[in-house]
């Protein structure tokens, strides 16, 4: 009897585990491709995720008064965000997944609020990339004007379905060389086989980890 309690303990303490970071990269996927969005059939209720580095779309933006062009569109820089965690945790029997840390890469004045974590289902699809014509002025593709909105190309997307989203919050201590404080993380949820954990913010690329993979 006491010999199979002993077993049944072990076997609880052998399903929760400490992951390592490196542990973690292995699941790491799409780095510097995906950029945050929304759906365009939900105000901000679907989260969706664009890669448009492939994108080689020009448009020109001209003033219609002095027919002088003010806009010209070129390829986008944009930095990757980047997680530094202190603790990674995983019960296998109760699939309860924690990570602790700290988001870098944003601008100095990002707010907690403008960061968009969520684990979630990943469904894979594409987005249809528009022009209009706008108010400020004429638009013109490819030297012709656009007098009503026309798709221009697609590019590679994903959203997320049975997503819950996680908020960041201010730490105490302020970034080196950098005059604002830290932003940090903690997040616990259940997760299954098929679940990612996503860090975005605007202008710069996601984060995407297939944490469901750990699972297997």
């Amino acid at each position: 009897m006491n010999i199979l309690i002993l077993s049944q303990f072990a076997n609880v303490q052998n399903a929760s585990e400490l992951i390592t970071y490196e542990e973690l990269l292995k699941y790491k996927v799409d780095e510097n491709r995906f950029e945050f969005g929304w759906l365009p059939d939900s105000y901000r209720i679907t989260p969706c995720f664009r890669d448009y580095t492939r994108n080689t779309i020009q448009m020109k933006l001209v003033d219609n008064k002095t027919n002088s062009v003010f806009y010209t569109s070129s390829e986008s820089e944009r930095n990757g965000l980047k997680i530094i965690p202190s603790i990674i945790h995983l019960d296998k029997l109760t699939k309860e997944f924690k990570i602790k840390g700290k988001i870098t890469g944003a601008w100095e004045s990002v707010i907690p609020f403008e960061f968009e974590i969520y684990i979630g289902h990943r469904n894979d699809t594409i987005s249809y990339t528009t022009l209009s014509p706008s108010e400020y002025g004429s638009v013109y593709f490819n030297g012709r004007k656009v007098t009503e909105t026309i798709v221009v190309d697609t590019v590679p997307a994903f959203y997320l379905s049975n997503f819950r989203k996680f908020e960041a919050y201010r730490g105490e201590k302020r970034e080196r060389n950098l005059k604002y404080k830290e932003i940090l993380f903690n997040i616990k949820s259940e997760i299954d086989e098929n679940s990612v954990l996503i860090f975005g913010v605007s202008d710069r690329y996601a984060e995407i980890f297939e944490i469901g993979e750990l699972l297997k």
